[in-house]
């Protein structure tokens, strides 16, 4: 505010100084026609009557305009910063998704057991990964289950924080349809399919092992032995990562398990809306994810977290616009919203406060 002022000062002292030495040389209305001058001193005058009246202004306020030039020059070179070096941060992919398809397309229990080394080969790395692509092809891909436990087993083994959907399209098979918070979406599945979160509770205990009290009765059918916290005893660490990862067979278990909890054999009588048949008599308590489907369970935010990559627009120019998406990570798309790559931009606003706080600060 000082800055301003000092330079509207300066602006109208400029005026006003300009405007007496010209009234002061100026001959007026009522004078006679000029003569040729014939002094040259009025002439000297006439010359250096505004260099002078500047002079006397920088000398007399020479510290209120260091300020503001300062101040000025810091702000330009700031947005010049923000404008070349700030760049927008491409988030981690997992690159190849054994887990995801042996999740999505196993028909039972067993084939996840069968399948385990191909399914662990992704977790088994446990390098973070910030994103995962899930495909939901024409809507009959992913059903409930499976996504549920993906979000559970993705988040827990690899830290991964959203999944990016896409969906088949005339001209794409990648087309951009949501990006979806693993944690919202695994609780957003459990509100309105409860028993996922209960399969889930069952399997949870599969890991620690089971003590029996000295003389323990005869249980029903499928009943097991909680383990007991106060005399349980595990040699090896259950889990293995601030992320809560499980030992890769263990995993496994718990995936196969869950699968098993959800599966009956088909019934003679008709068939229930909330059971899928996958193969001859075998059904599946889950439904089809579908576009439609997921704007029932997630915020509007999630179907807006998009922008055009606009690979020959100025970087400043994409910057902005990922900026004005709410949502922690952006997804950049071309054409037919052809998902192209996912940009974070929760680093992108930490890079720009830290270089505001850089800037430095004038009183």
């Amino acid at each position: 505010m000082k800055l301003l002022l000092t330079a509207m000062v300066i602006a109208v002292m400029s005026g006003a100084i300009m405007c007496g030495a010209a009234a002061e040389i100026a001959p007026s209305a009522s004078a006679p026609p000029a003569l040729p001058p014939a002094f040259p001193a009025v002439e000297l005058v006439k010359g250096i009557a505004w260099p002078l009246a500047a002079l006397v202004i920088a000398i007399g306020f020479r510290q209120p305009i260091a300020l503001f030039m300062n101040a000025l020059g810091s702000r330009i070179t700031k947005l010049s910063v923000f404008k070349v070096e700030l760049e927008l941060v491409p988030a981690t992919a997992v690159t190849t998704t054994p887990l995801l398809d042996d999740i999505r397309t196993a028909t039972n229990s067993a084939t996840i057991s069968d399948s385990s080394r191909t399914m662990i080969e992704q977790v088994q790395s446990g390098t973070p990964a910030d994103f995962a692509v899930v495909s939901l092809g024409g809507g009959a891909e992913w059903l409930t289950s499976r996504l549920y436990i993906a979000a559970v087993m993705m988040e827990r083994m690899r830290g991964v924080k959203v999944f990016v959907f896409v969906e088949r399209a005339p001209n794409t098979e990648r087309r951009f349809v949501a990006v979806a918070s693993l944690r919202q979406l695994r609780w957003a599945l459990a509100r309105r399919y409860p028993w996922l979160e209960a399969a889930w509770a069952r399997v949870q205990l599969s890991p620690f092992p089971q003590a029996l009290p000295p003389s323990p009765p005869t249980l029903p059918a499928g009943a097991q032995w909680l383990p007991d916290p106060r005399t349980l005893s595990v040699p090896q660490p259950v889990i293995q990562s601030d992320n809560g990862a499980l030992d890769p067979w263990q995993a496994r278990m718990a995936v196969s398990g869950f699968i098993d909890l959800l599966q009956r054999q088909c019934p003679t009588g008709p068939s229930d809306a909330e059971w899928i048949t996958l193969y001859g008599t075998t059904q599946e308590r889950a439904a089809w994810v579908t576009r439609d489907l997921l704007s029932s369970l997630l915020p509007p935010e999630a179907f807006n977290a998009w922008a055009h990559a606009m690979r020959d627009a100025p970087r400043v120019q994409l910057t902005r616009s990922v900026l004005r998406r709410a949502a922690a990570f952006v997804a950049l798309v071309e054409g037919d919203r052809e998902f192209v790559r996912l940009t974070n931009r929760q680093v992108l606003l930490e890079d720009i406060a830290a270089s505001l706080g850089e800037e430095p600060e004038h009183n």
